[in-house]
């Protein structure tokens, strides 16, 4: 009878204590971030974050490369000697953009999508020696833009879609003089029909303006030869990168052959996976700073050695096959 008893008082002893309900994921998740003491990890973050600042040789170097920007930040370092802008959606370059940056020495801006140029967009930019603007969508700019650069020596303009007519003919003027051997080589018109193809460097400045005037009243304008088709050269075929070491990147492209005119001053070039059978000492006779030369995943079935002048192409050619 005891016995009986006892049980009784457990079973009701059991019943009025209050149950714990189960604990939602919410409180859970809490509770494992109180006791850790780390929160959420921030969603937003500065876009100076989004970058890479590294040094190199005792310079300071940016790396914003490929990281869908449109214009640069206020917050970012000011002492960089490199901004690096390559591959973003940047469409304008605005008066004072780069003023911030009064020690740089080069700037890449190559495959963006710029259009328009400010006449003062490098203001403050006296000690700048490389400017790379090439692989975007410039029609025309005027030689204002390159007043405030004192110090330029190699400037990249090829690859733009520049409508050579009055507005131009400032900036080629500029391109020209006997001093600026390194200034906007390579770039070509593409409008009007008459001058299509051929180089800024090289082009009578004179006729930009008589392109813009028309025939005059009562003379009979005999219609003008088709302009010549140019093959494409290395410069518009290729991809041209200067940091961290000077790169002309022709690889993945098809090719069947070595792309003419290419530049005389590169360094390393990269011809991997294409469909190249043939090597010649002539592809490359201008290239005598070459020093490093991929052609791995090719389909090479003869290089023609040819002179002493051009065989130090082939020992460094040997070696990427």
């Amino acid at each position: 009878m005891r016995l009986l008893v006892s049980l009784l008082l457990l079973l009701l002893l059991g019943s009025a204590e209050p149950r714990r309900g189960p604990r939602s994921k919410a409180v859970e998740r809490g509770a494992r971030g109180h006791v850790r003491g780390r929160g959420r990890p921030g969603v937003m973050r500065r876009q100076t974050e989004v970058c890479l600042e590294y040094m190199e040789s005792g310079e300071k170097y940016l790396d914003c490369q490929d990281r869908q920007l449109t214009t640069v930040m206020q917050d970012w370092p000011k002492d960089i000697h490199h901004l690096l802008l390559a591959r973003n959606r940047i469409q304008v370059l605005r008066d004072n953009m780069f003023a911030q940056f009064t020690q740089l020495k080069s700037l890449d801006l190559q495959q963006n999508r710029i259009s328009r140029v400010e006449d003062d967009a490098f203001s403050g930019l006296s000690q700048l020696k490389t400017l790379l603007l090439q692989h975007n969508q410039m029609t025309t700019a005027s030689e204002e833009v390159l007043l405030p650069l004192p110090r330029l020596t190699y400037l990249r303009l090829y690859d733009n879609p520049w409508s050579c007519l009055c507005p131009l003919e400032s900036l080629i003027r500029k391109l020209q003089l006997p001093g600026n051997r390194n200034l906007g080589n390579y770039a070509i018109c593409a409008e009007p029909l008459s001058l299509k193809g051929q180089k800024l460097k090289k082009l009578t400045v004179d006729l930009l303006c008589e392109e813009d005037k028309g025939p005059e009243p009562g003379v009979v304008e005999w219609p003008k030869p088709p302009p010549k088709i140019r093959k494409p050269d290395a410069t518009s075929m290729c991809r041209t990168y200067m940091f961290p070491k000077p790169l002309l990147d022709c690889s993945n492209k098809d090719l069947i052959s070595i792309p003419p005119d290419l530049p005389s001053d590169i360094v390393r070039m990269d011809l991997s996976n294409n469909k190249i059978k043939h090597l010649k000492p002539k592809h490359f006779v201008l290239s005598k700073d070459l020093k490093l030369l991929n052609l791995s995943s090719n389909n090479l079935h003869h290089i023609d050695t040819g002179n002493r002048s051009t065989a130090h192409i082939f020992s460094l050619s040997h070696t990427h096959m």
